[in-house]
């Protein structure tokens, strides 16, 4: 090997060793940092809110605590659990006016590593009951608090607020919202254990007994399921422990593993909450009692169940319970780096791959330091444009908005501007305009002036692509819009690195290039051949446009193609009088484009007749009451992943014969156009954007949420696991 040729070999290596140095540099020095994160602001949104906005003298008024809490993070319950710290409410309240305790929502379970602690996610109201004295005077009265509370998820952050609220005293007047939200909490409280419900603690051969009889519990295991039990007081019980439940017709037994309290035995009397589902008309509701078990008691002769789940945290009835599992900052930026690279397959993005791969042919004979730079640049655009992307939906965060995923392409003027670009690139591909280095540098990249359309290649790539979510993809996305912005803005940034990595890669290893044959006449044909995906993809675009604002949609996509080839005629012309020609062209092309971004938006359901009915939460619930499971296909016109599985998996025979055989009752959401209430429910299952599935078993219970790009066998799979709960 020359000198020369040994300098490039290693300066080729360099090149890439400091490429993975970068990489590494990611992974290895951003997870410490990530309680840094926190610091931008608040993780908990806090305020006092009321049910009475004007209180009579001697009435008792509820002022509580209401936490709007980051997504991915909790706060804790009268006992936090393994670790953590309740939150404490002081009300400075006026001379002769009187404060109760908490009133404690039921909680939910959250398994962290080997601990497990009791609190709350997403929101909470936290209810203070307040005795206003007989002899009151009529009047505002401004009532300051001091609140304090420990926030955490993989960190823990404690917050605290000065807060205030000012009532009226004088005729009762309720306030609405405040009403609202302390009565969910009420409702969601436990209630004491009625008359004739007994319960006892005992010790047991390994560990501890918990028996309770009583008419909760009629019917035994077909009326009655998912009992958990949350103790009082810390160190009673093993808290990340497996509780083995039996249940009888009237009687209930938990065994559950000694707290450090207890390891000697039980002597004290244990005050606790014990969660389950009962069946009412066909419909599992949620119940919580409250209750004190005696000391070294069985009050019934159960024997310990059969079976038991290993290190089995207690239930967690959050809302929320079906979104994705909370993942540490490494796992995501893995899913995102393993995401963008599988984006690189998904039909969405295979035109820009079309434009890719005529770049590569095209330059195949560069120089090797511009081929690279090319790539880089490429990977520029994409990264560039994902942390661009990724700083709009944190604004929207911020706003108040929806932070969902690809709802770029529910803006109608998106839309035919994306189908007009990609009609336009086809004529290019094939010939039939050349002018310059403006239109074709767009997106192909193709000549001396390339630099521009590489990095223009990687913005049109990431345009695309957002539409599609790729495996992996939904827990990184999930995860990153529930961080603060440094954070979400790296997981993005990887998401752009596993689009970009195997442009990336040719462009370091022009060897790769070695396997295509020789420039020749197949150079030009192969461009010309690439010009048809550019034109699939914009009848694609027009029909998603038809979804959108109707068949007018059409008249106006087709009038500013027509428009758009008459300027790119023009152009190709010499002379003012062509020039002036082409001007008009591109003017009739505006206004076609404005002309469709302008249409109103269509009502979109789901035609009468067939198997899916339009979503809506009352539907389902209705569904769900009279005992069916349920199927939810969050869907849109512009999601090409969904309209693969829609073609696919849920159009094969043998699922439509499941869906049959065991009457599932089948919805679709549309999301092509805006939609606040889908909105919400996406968010409220954790899914950044469609496709989501959702399958309900039957009776009612939480959905399960399958993944993004389904098979027949995945959905044959979760019908059976819905109709076997």
């Amino acid at each position: 090997m020359s000198a020369l040729r040994r300098a490039l070999h290693h300066q080729r290596f360099a090149y890439v060793f400091r490429l993975a140095a970068l990489f590494a540099a990611l992974f290895v020095l951003i997870p410490p940092v990530q309680a840094q994160f926190a610091s931008d602001g608040p993780m908990v949104d806090a305020a006092l809110v009321a049910d009475l906005e004007s209180v009579a003298p001697g009435e008792t008024v509820h002022i509580a605590l209401h936490q709007d809490i980051t997504p991915g993070w909790h706060t804790y319950w009268r006992n936090p659990g393994d670790s953590g710290e309740a939150t404490e409410v002081r009300l400075d309240l006026p001379e002769g006016w009187r404060a109760g305790e908490i009133i404690w929502p039921a909680p939910n379970a959250y398994p962290i590593g080997p601990l497990t602690n009791y609190g709350y996610s997403n929101e909470v109201s936290l209810p203070v009951p307040v005795e206003v004295p007989a002899d009151a005077p009529a009047g505002r009265v401004t009532i300051p608090a001091r609140a304090t509370w420990l926030v955490c998820e993989d960190v823990c952050i404690p917050e605290d607020a000065d807060l205030e609220i000012t009532l009226e005293v004088g005729d009762t007047r309720p306030d609405r919202l405040g009403a609202a939200l302390i009565q969910t909490a009420i409702d969601a409280a436990p209630v004491a254990a009625p008359a004739g419900f007994e319960a006892g603690l005992a010790q047991g051969e390994d560990g501890l007994v918990l028996t309770l009889s009583g008419d909760a519990f009629a019917g035994g295991a077909d009326q009655v399921r998912n009992l958990s039990f949350f103790p009082h007081t810390p160190g009673v019980i093993d808290h990340a422990g497996a509780q083995s439940v039996a249940l009888g017709d009237g009687a209930a037994r938990i065994d559950l593993p000694a707290g450090y309290l207890t390891r000697g035995g039980v002597s004290d009397a244990a005050g606790g909450v014990v969660v389950f589902e009962s069946r009412a008309s066909g419909v599992w509701l949620q119940t919580a009692l409250e209750f004190t078990a005696a000391p070294g008691v069985v009050v019934n002769a159960l024997e310990r169940a059969a079976d038991t789940v290993a290190d089995m945290a207690p239930l967690s009835f959050d809302p929320a319970a079906a979104a994705p599992q909370s993942i540490g900052f490494a796992q995501a930026a893995l899913f995102a780096l393993i995401g963008g690279l599988i984006l690189n397959l998904m039909p969405c993005v295979f035109p820009v791959l079309s434009m890719k791969a005529l770049t590569i042919v095209e330059k195949r004979g560069a120089e090797r330091g511009e081929a690279r730079l090319l790539g880089l640049v490429f990977a520029a655009g994409v990264i560039g444009t994902f942390l661009a992307l990724g700083g709009l939906l944190l604004v929207l965060r911020v706003a108040g908005l929806p932070d969902l995923w690809g709802v770029q392409l529910q803006v109608p003027g998106v839309v035919i501007g994306l189908a007009l670009l990609m009609f336009l690139i086809g004529l290019n591909f094939l010939g039939l305009f050349e002018i310059g280095t403006s239109l074709q540098n767009v997106g192909s990249g193709v000549k001396d002036s390339g630099r521009r359309g590489a990095f223009l290649t990687g913005v049109l790539a990431v345009f695309v692509a957002a539409p599609c979510l790729a495996p992996f993809m939904t827990g990184a996305l999930a995860f990153a819009l529930a961080q603060p912005p440094i954070a979400s803005l790296a997981v993005f940034a990887f998401l752009g690195v596993g689009l970009a990595l195997p442009f990336v890669l040719v462009s370091f290893f022009p060897g790769l290039l070695g396997f295509l044959p020789k420039p020749g006449l197949w150079m030009v044909r192969f461009r010309q051949a690439l010009a048809f995906p550019m034109f699939a993809t914009a009848i694609w675009l027009v029909w998603v446009l038809v979804s959108q604002v109707g068949p007018n949609g059409v008249i106006w996509s087709l009038a500013a193609f027509l428009a758009a080839g008459f300027a790119a005629w023009a152009f190709s012309l010499r002379g003012a009088a062509a020039r002036i020609t082409a001007a008009l062209g591109v003017l009739l092309t505006a206004g076609a484009v404005v002309s469709a971004a302008r249409l109103e938006p269509v009502q979109i359901g789901t035609p009468a007749g067939g198997a899916w009915a339009e979503w809506s939460p009352e539907a389902v619930a209705q569904a769900q009451a009279d005992g069916r499971p349920v199927f939810i296909d969050f869907t849109a016109a512009w999601c090409v992943t969904c309209q693969v599985n829609k073609l696919g998996a849920l159009s094969e025979g043998d699922v439509k014969a499941m869906f049959d055989a065991h009457d599932v009752a089948l919805f679709r959401a549309d999301f092509t156009n805006r939609d606040s209430v889908i909105a919400q429910e996406l968010a409220r299952h954790g899914a950044p954007g469609v496709p989501l599935y959702l399958m309900y078993p039957a009776n009612g219970g939480a959905p399960e949420v399958l993944p993004p790009l389904l098979t027949g066998s995945i959905v044959i799979q979760a019908i059976e696991r819905s109709v076997d709960i």
